[in-house]
């Protein structure tokens, strides 16, 4: 898809009319100050590094500035919240992910659904968990971790920041008994996990790769239909016989809902044109994130309440709640 570039700002005209030569002039100067990316996580995260990277080739091709800003902690709430106090006027957007959808399917309670407040712009991209299990555990693809699970009178230690679905969902498609560890922080999970007291764990790659790199864990399948550009020799769950174990985080950019639809289509186009750019492509994918090839905000809500239903499947069928 890369191909010659237009300089940006003939590029921002373009936008323009493709948000509809009928718009009104303070609709056709869209961008026109720096707009805000909200993140819901800490500096320096996963998720922070592929919106970094997304805001700066973004900004590039609205010809304005894209200012990044992280609200972490409390699931994702304080980012939306954020987004929502702001005017639904496309200067503050809103770096998606699934985590308040999943927050809400397990009870956390909130005052708004996530997907009647926000409006889809586009899909980033998936990244694929990844399962890692300690060197300890006699397993370097998915047979070999059920027939050691089965072989076994006490369960699977997974590890977990949080209450998850992911780890039940390993469970139930390998047909072993497993006991999720839940943690408040990636930090400690990490410390018992290179320690080998948690067997396994289904993660993003960003958070295990270097560990993976150093073979102090092992990773032993991607969790997905395609495998992962930094990790070519680790078989996907569906190469390996598990169609069904698919689990994997998504990006998208959303603004509040009522966003004129002229800039929601702008900011669409603009998005488009970013990620066919060769060179975030390739950062993505160093980050294990899969980009989209191009998106549109109906084909991202599909993905994302596809993604909903099958998490909400996984949380009734094992009671799980916050």
């Amino acid at each position: 898809m890369p191909g010659t570039s237009l300089p940006s700002r003939s590029r921002r005209g373009l936008l323009a009319l493709a948000a509809g030569g009928w718009a009104s002039p303070a609709l056709a100067a869209y961008p026109d100050r720096p707009i805000r990316l909200v993140v819901g996580y800490a500096a320096g995260g996963g998720t922070d590094i592929t919106a970094r990277a997304v805001a700066t080739r973004l900004g590039a091709e609205l010809a304005q500035q894209i200012v990044v800003e992280n609200r972490g902690g409390g699931g994702g709430l304080p980012a939306i919240q954020s987004v929502l106090q702001a005017p639904a006027d496309g200067y503050s957007v809103m770096f998606s992910t699934a985590a308040v959808l999943v927050a809400r399917a397990l009870g956390t309670p909130m005052s708004f659904d996530p997907l009647e407040v926000l409006a889809p712009v586009g899909l980033v991209g998936v990244s694929p968990n990844v399962l890692v299990v300690h060197p300890s555990v006699p397993a370097h693809n998915l047979r070999e971790l059920q027939a050691y699970g089965r072989s076994r009178s006490e369960p699977l230690r997974f590890g977990s920041p949080s209450i998850s679905y992911t780890t039940h969902l390993v469970g139930q498609e390998l047909g072993i008994e497993v006991e999720e560890v839940r943690y408040r922080g990636t930090g400690p999970l990490m410390t018992d996990l290179l320690a080998g007291r948690l067997h396994a764990y289904l993660i993003p790659l960003p958070g295990i790769q270097a560990a993976v790199r150093s073979g102090e864990l092992r990773a032993i399948a991607v969790s997905y239909r395609t495998p992962l550009a930094a990790l070519p020799d680790v078989a996907t769950t569906v190469a390996q016989g598990f169609p069904n174990l698919i689990s994997f985080t998504w990006t998208g950019l959303e603004v509040r809902s009522g966003t004129p639809p002229e800039i929601v289509e702008g900011l669409g186009a603009a998005l488009n044109a970013a990620l066919a750019d060769a060179e975030l492509r390739r950062k993505l994918g160093e980050s294990g994130v899969e980009a989209a090839e191009r998106t549109d905000p109906d084909s991202f809500r599909a993905l994302v309440l596809q993604d909903k239903a099958r998490a909400e499947a996984v949380i009734r069928r094992f009671n799980l709640h916050e």
